[in-house]
């Protein structure tokens, strides 16, 4: 569906920043009211990769020239479709620019970045509603746990017993099969109270991919979600060391699952012949994804600092007397090495996670994901 300019009659495209339908052509401003349309579906062109049969819906406002599936560029308009509406909309609230300025000032900080990725040339940027399922769970459990109170010759197991059931409202899962999950959940969260009933209008300037992933293959992944959240809330109540779960028997119900578009602006660039996409969440602003840094520059910088903070570090330790280190050498040489080796673990670990948000960021199912939505705007 495309909503027309009543003083030019150009399509109309949604403005986060003022909440209005916004004519491109003449800037005429509508309001963006609710859709008196009481179907549960809508109308989206469908089109047709003629190399392997795929097919892409599209909203009415877009058009595209390339294949999601394959990669073929031969792509061609096939027939207007009924699509599931969704229940929810999350608008966007943060606008095209200043996406990009969220992305420029976060790159900006990082101190191992080349100025030629921070002062990067926009490739690709658009914004796209993306399919979530929101789950409503009712979730009861009798917990024994288990702990440890005191230290060294003092410490002791202690036992707790914790009973509680309560109400998930609207967690949320994507529904996009062609989206990393680990993409989609470093966006949230997203403030689902802001959620307004579905109205098209919203769609108009932006992509609006189809769902892909019914809801009931996400039960077990809801259900296990309610599970993380409820036993983190639990051993929050135990004032002990090491708090583990020893017995347990959950009671969990599925309520319902409703189906909404929530906001995500994906913006790509290309460094070294390579693209790499960036997405931001479109309520919230936060930055998803990294970039490559200077591997040299990290190494070194890395290794004088741990250097440095484990010779100092030891200099406390053993009340800068000199003497002490002079008599056991050895033992001070061990226990450097050790703490080195402490800063170094944590460092690894550090850049392991860093190193996968950049896979993400480079990945070329996202890059895909992306660009098969953008092609031909």
């Amino acid at each position: 569906m495309i909503l027309y300019c009543a003083n030019c009659g150009k399509a109309l495209v949604y403005n986060p920043a003022k909440n209005k339908m916004e004519c491109p052509s003449c800037g005429s401003l509508f309001d963006a009211k609710r859709s008196p349309e009481p179907e549960d579906t809508m109308e989206c062109n469908i089109y047709t990769c003629t190399a392997c049969g795929a097919e892409l819906a599209i909203n009415g406002v877009e058009s595209s020239t390339f294949c999601a599936y394959c990669g073929q560029p031969t792509i061609i308009f096939s027939r207007v479709s009924s699509e599931i509406k969704p229940k929810y909309i999350l608008p966007f609230s943060v606008t095209k620019d200043q996406a990009v300025i969220a992305i420029r000032q976060k790159l900006k900080k990082g101190f191992f970045i080349s100025n030629e990725i921070k002062n990067f040339d926009v490739e690709r940027v658009r914004g796209i509603y993306i399919p979530y399922w929101l789950f409503d769970i009712h979730y009861e459990d009798k917990v024994y746990l288990s702990g440890t109170k005191g230290s060294g010759d003092n410490e002791h197991d202690v036992f707790f017993y914790r009973e509680a059931d309560c109400n998930f409202k609207q967690l949320t899962l994507d529904a996009s099969g062609k989206l990393a999950d680990e993409s989609s959940q470093r966006l949230e969260p997203y403030d689902t109270h802001a959620l307004q009933p579905f109205d098209i209008s919203y769609l108009s300037g932006f992509y609006a991919d189809r769902y892909d992933v019914p809801a009931e293959q996400l039960h077990t992944l809801a259900i296990s979600r309610a599970e993380n959240l409820f036993n983190a809330a639990i051993k929050d109540t135990v004032h002990a060391n090491n708090v583990t779960i020893v017995q347990n028997a959950p009671e969990r119900q599925i309520l319902k699952a409703d189906y909404a578009m929530l906001p995500a602006w994906f913006l790509t660039f290309r460094y070294q012949q390579k693209p790499y996409t960036i997405l931001v969440n479109g309520q919230t602003g936060k930055v998803v994804g990294g970039v490559p840094y200077n591997k040299s520059k990290v190494a070194v910088c890395f290794i004088l600092t741990g250097l440095a903070v484990s010779f100092f570090a030891f200099l406390i330790i053993y009340g800068l007397f000199l003497m002490d280190m002079i008599d056991s050498p050895g033992k001070f040489v061990f226990d450097v090495l050790i703490v080195t080796g402490i800063f170094v673990g944590i460092g690894i670990a550090k850049f392991h996670k860093v190193k996968k948000s950049v896979e993400l960021t480079e990945s070329k199912t996202t890059d895909s994901y992306v660009k098969d939505r953008q092609e031909g705007i």
